[in-house]
């Protein structure tokens, strides 16, 4: 039974993992696509999460059931499957801001 439980574990860690890596990937595209074009830092964020948007829906569902299996509450499952979404934006953000005003 405990190798069961740790094989499921595995597959759906992997899921996330997978997911996590398509999004940070569709970032770091958005974020070269972003200083190639020279968007100003107020337009950044909304270029982010226009551009990988799909990748976003797709981390945050496998975060989402990733926590419903393992009996999180879906409202708290989806804030926290948010929170990283936002996290990953806002640390883009702050650099892209950084790197904009000293160049």
């Amino acid at each position: 039974m405990f190798s069961a439980v740790l094989v499921a574990a595995l597959v759906q860690s992997a899921a996330i993992n997978s997911q996590r890596d398509n999004y940070l990937n569709c970032l770091d595209q958005a974020v070269a696509s972003a200083t190639a074009q020279k968007i100003p830092s107020a337009g950044f964020e909304a270029h982010l999460r226009q551009s990988c948007a799909a990748a976003a829906t797709k981390f945050q569902a496998a975060l989402i059931a990733f926590d419903l299996k393992n009996k999180v509450p879906r409202k708290q499952a989806a804030a926290d499957a948010q929170v990283q979404v936002d996290d990953f934006i806002s640390n883009l953000v702050s650099r892209y801001r950084v790197v904009t005003v000293s160049n």
